[in-house]
């Protein structure tokens, strides 16, 4: 069910308790966000109960096991106080923003180049593979299709790197 409520929404908003930390379920949840392409706002509850001492180990824990949705805005809130919820609210709308933009042919075009020329794809048995023009196929998650030659060549690694590339380039969460 966690699943199917994941594909439909729009914006996931996941909480955190900043005493427990990143729990197993947590990064369950977080996985399954980032496999849906889902913007993500992580809220870190509780953040007023604690120590300066606490808050910063809980900072460096929630860098360490949140590296992989680094560009996920990480907010800090009570709700028993409601200090931080104007930020969690601005971060929605920011992250929704983001997943619903609409981008024109040229300008991704201009981004698939500018990867390109920042980290070449590797060579496969003596052929590279080569990115000739992109454009958009979608929103919510935005969607970007490439073409070129030897397309399927590309491994998981250069996918990746043009994914996060692009989130970079247009500043998506």
């Amino acid at each position: 069910k966690t699943l199917q409520a994941i594909e439909q929404c729009q914006v996931a908003v996941i909480l955190i308790d900043a005493g427990e930390g990143v729990t197993e379920q947590d990064a369950s949840v977080l996985g399954a966000v980032v496999d849906a392409g889902r913007a993500l706002v992580v809220a870190v509850n509780k953040w007023d109960g604690l120590s300066d001492y606490q808050r910063q180990q809980t900072e460096a824990l929630l860098g360490r096991k949140l590296a992989f949705v680094d560009w996920a805005q990480a907010v800090r809130i009570s709700a028993r106080h409601g200090s931080g919820l104007r930020e969690l609210f601005g971060a929605i709308h920011r992250a929704h923003a983001s997943a619903t933009r609409e981008f024109g042919t040229a300008e991704v075009t201009r981004a698939l180049e500018a990867a390109y020329a920042a980290n070449p794809p590797p060579t496969v048995r003596g052929h590279v593979a080569k990115l000739r023009f992109a454009h958009p196929g979608g929103e919510n998650p935005p969607t970007f299709i490439v073409h070129g030659n030897r397309l399927r060549t590309l491994n998981h690694t250069y996918h990746r790197y043009l994914e996060n590339f692009f989130r970079k380039r247009f500043k998506l969460v």
